[in-house]
């Protein structure tokens, strides 16, 4: 495929994972609509066609746009990572291609039970909530049918994946091997060389530091420093300052009336002899079991039992199919008809739904109201002060601003004037803590595009403060003199010798010890001690010396071999191999279908990367499918432009 999608850096890999899970559909609906696609702006560049299909940039873009947001991708990494996102999308549209060319089809009872799996949260109690299906889609900004079209996507692909996972085998030996690999126990003796026990051995002359300072001259600078105020107002001290009067609440109350209103609503509760997945045989039978069950209701059987012991709604049986308050709209119309139509107490017939056979009593019922003014006055003077706050805040800080557009030396004032906190803060670099305020990445980002006597905008900052910065003066960056730097450049030079000094020991001590020198001997000629590990695998950490992955070459190595040096936790080590101990084959058989079920899932994601590329390599010889590169290097670069 194009060279844009080459890139297979795990770091990537992982993140588009983040990206493509925000992208996935994760939504329930309560029927399965025909889609139709939607016809776009014949200007619009095409960044890649399969078959009809074309994926176009607007779209591609924005949809992008969303699930970077929502995975935290940071602005100036989306240039980068849109080509990798749009590699994932084109090669699952030419895998459903494929499928479909191959015969391969999905039913929306598998689309529904889809869409069920990847999100049962839109499935309480195993029915549809559409109204928050319908703000999530909203948030996503997708529609019914994109999310439909995908989920029916990701069936097809899965299908085809099926096709070939079929064909993978793992062998006995794979098996045996990887058990050995995994179970298989080293045990060594170490000598770490850190460079801190050498730092002693360094005694730098002024010509060695004159000479580093020199080298590495353009590492050494005085940064840019700014001398500017803060005029800083606390959410905290303007909420004090408010008091809410019970006619401003009975106003909010009265204009807003709508927001009061509660629909009718019932407190019921079921019992659930499911049916999804039964023949119609077997659906007879369960209807005479929901009759007898109905009948041992009715009979006045204790219902918190029969819910427990005959309930399918697991979730609810414990609490005796309690599903609480209902209200119109929430629940499948076949059970929602039934249960507003009882009395309280009363019990219904067997109710029929697509879920199967339901056994509803109606607890309670409460009309349609208004609540009245008592009842939502906490409420309503928590949101008509927070309304207060957020206008009084918005208002003065307005003012602020405007008073010190107007005169910028009067900082003091304005910020008594104004019940604002005043820090002054002199020749302050990048990234330093302020006074009240800490480390402000929104008032260095301010101040970097200001000139003296410039005005911030109004900054909004953590913890509900609102500011405005006025910058008086800037001493502009500038490398550093010698002398300025003498601490850090004679650091800088004492690190960087031990280190020498510490690798150089730790091969004189590694050839040493391959000469036949006891180790005991060797480590306390350095002032060193020798460390002794017990028996650990590869996947274990060993303490002091890290994963057991550092000395993966005493695991294929006999007894009395000597490692390394290896840089280990910043530090060269030397290791002895002195034990070794065989996999337990007893063990095997209890771990066999686990490691089997291990290198098959390493397999098929192995093959699956070859195989998705393969896809639309073919479609491409055949001229069904087609990349515009350089529309999709401007999409690309257009992320950078923003």
């Amino acid at each position: 495929m194009f060279n844009l999608f080459r890139s297979r850096d795990k770091l990537v890999r992982i993140t588009l994972g983040a990206i493509l899970t925000v992208v996935a559909v994760t939504m329930v609906v309560t029927l399965i609509p025909g889609f139709g696609s939607t016809s776009s702006n014949s200007e619009d560049p095409v960044l890649a066609q399969i078959g009809s299909e074309k994926i176009i940039a607007s779209k591609a873009q924005r949809d992008f746009q969303v699930a970077a947001q929502n995975a935290q991708i940071p602005q100036q990494m989306m240039e980068v990572y849109f080509p990798q996102y749009l590699e994932q999308i084109v090669q699952q549209k030419a895998a459903r291609y494929q499928a479909e060319r191959m015969g391969l089809t999905v039913t929306d009872d598998e689309i529904i039970t889809g869409l069920m799996s990847a999100d049962p949260q839109f499935f309480p109690n195993g029915q549809p909530n559409k109204e928050a299906f319908v703000a999530f889609l909203a948030q996503q900004g997708l529609t019914l049918d994109q999310a439909i079209d995908d989920m029916r996507t990701t069936l097809l692909t899965r299908k085809l994946a099926n096709t070939v996972d079929a064909t993978i085998v793992v062998t006995p030996k794979e098996v045996e091997d990887q058990f050995r690999h995994k179970n298989e126990k080293l045990k060594v003796q170490y000598i770490a060389f850190p460079p801190a026990k050498f730092l002693d051995q360094v005694k730098p002359t002024d010509q060695d530091l004159q000479q580093t300072y020199n080298f590495n001259k353009g590492n050494y600078t005085i940064p840019q420093k700014s001398t500017f105020q803060v005029v800083l107002l606390d959410q905290e001290k303007v909420e004090a300052s408010i008091a809410v009067t019970d006619e401003q609440l009975r106003k909010a109350y009265s204009a807003s009336l709508d927001n009061f209103r509660m629909p009718e609503r019932v407190h019921v509760r079921h019992i659930l002899i499911s049916t999804q997945g039964k023949s119609d045989a077997e659906k007879k039978t369960l209807r005479d079991k929901a009759e007898d069950v109905l009948k041992q209701a009715k009979s006045g059987t204790d219902w918190v039992a029969l819910a427990k012991k005959y309930s399918d709604d697991k979730a609810n049986a414990e609490q005796g199919g309690d599903l609480n308050w209902v209200v119109r709209g929430q629940m499948v119309p076949e059970f929602e008809s039934a249960a507003f139509a009882l009395k309280p107490k009363e019990i219904s017939g067997v109710v029929t739904s697509q879920f199967g056979y339901h056994i509803i009593q109606m607890l309670e019922r409460e009309p349609a109201r208004v609540k009245p003014f008592e009842e939502v006055k906490d409420g309503l003077t928590s949101d008509v002060r927070k309304q207060a706050v957020t206008d009084k805040m918005q208002a003065l800080g307005d003012q602020m601003h405007a008073a010190l557009e107007k005169n910028p030396n009067s900082a003091a004032d304005v910020a008594k004037q104004f019940g604002a906190e005043f820090i002054s803060v002199p020749n302050a670099t990048p990234g330093q803590a302020i006074p009240t305020v800490g480390s402000s990445p929104e008032i260095d980002g301010a101040l970097a595009g200001m000139k003296p006597n410039d005005v911030s905008g109004l900054l909004v900052l953590p913890a509900n403060r609102l500011a405005v910065v006025v910058l008086n003066a800037r001493t502009p960056g500038r490398p550093a003199t010698f002398d300025e730097v003498a601490d850090q450049v004679k650091q800088a030079f004492m690190t960087s010798k031990s280190q020498e000094i510490a690798q150089s020991k730790a091969k004189e001590a590694a050839n040493r010890l391959r000469a036949g020198e006891d180790i005991e001997k060797v480590a306390k000629s350095y002032k060193l001690d020798v460390s002794t590990t017990n028996f650990f695998s590869r996947e274990e950490t060993v303490e002091g010396l890290g994963s057991g992955v550092y000395v993966e070459e005493g695991f294929n190595k006999p007894e009395g071999t000597i490692l390394g040096p290896t840089m280990i936790q910043n530090r060269d080590v030397v290791s002895k191999v002195i034990g070794k101990m065989a996999a337990d084959e007893a063990a095997l058989a209890a771990e066999r279908d686990q490691i089997t079920r291990s290198i098959k899932q390493r397999k098929e994601q192995e093959v699956a990367l070859l195989f998705m590329d393969s896809i639309f390599t073919q479609l491409e010889r055949e001229g069904k499918a087609k990349l515009f590169p350089q529309a999709i290097a401007r999409a690309a670069a257009s992320f950078h432009e923003r």
